[in-house]
């Protein structure tokens, strides 16, 4: 029950055309519009109500699970698919400065976090659960030089649940959550 409740805490309503962030879970109930292409991603699950509406296209992508509710309805001449498949939670769109992701994501043991540095800094990590204890954090030895950096985290002691993986840098900070299955 406690951790249904802390993965239902992080759920994410649309309403937006075309969201970009990726979220554990996503409730979607905006209609899709004619002529529009909608993308959502979720790591875990999507939960759908909305309308397809005729010449749109949407598809929707989830780690575990893709439920359509009543009232959801993709109309003759829309396109939909649904496609679960591994979902990396990512905390900014390409190309806009400090990314960073995390996969497998959930993990049981070990998950990799790739950070992408914009330009040289000083980084720190921190790992907390879900209340913002902290289990984990590091620093690094002087400065990075911009450019892309893959770090393992070991997960294998840590009980089920959500947590919060942060990377700070001189200017920047990116928060991404991880489920431990």
């Amino acid at each position: 029950m406690k951790q249904t409740l802390l993965s239902l805490s992080f759920c994410l309503v649309v309403v937006a055309a075309n969201a970009q962030a990726i979220d554990q879970q996503a409730i979607v109930s905006k209609s899709v519009r004619a002529n529009a292409r909608y993308d959502l991603k979720a790591v875990e699950r999507i939960s759908a109500t909305n309308v397809v509406e005729q010449q749109a296209t949407a598809t929707y992508t989830a780690g575990k699970a893709i439920v359509l509710q009543p009232g959801f309805e993709a109309r003759a001449g829309s396109v939909f698919q649904a496609t679960i498949a591994p979902v990396s939670a990512r905390s900014a769109e390409p190309g806009t400065g400090l990314m960073v992701s995390a996969s497998p994501n959930p993990f049981q043991d070990l998950t990799t976090v790739e950070y992408t540095l914009p330009t040289a800094s000083a980084v720190k990590h921190t790992l907390t659960d879900a209340r913002g204890s902290v289990i984990r954090h590091t620093e690094s030895d002087g400065v990075q030089a911009a450019g892309t950096y893959k770090l393992g985290v070991e997960g294998g002691n840590l009980p089920t649940g959500v947590y919060l993986y942060q990377v700070k840098t001189d200017n920047q900070t990116k928060v991404i959550r991880l489920l431990k299955q």
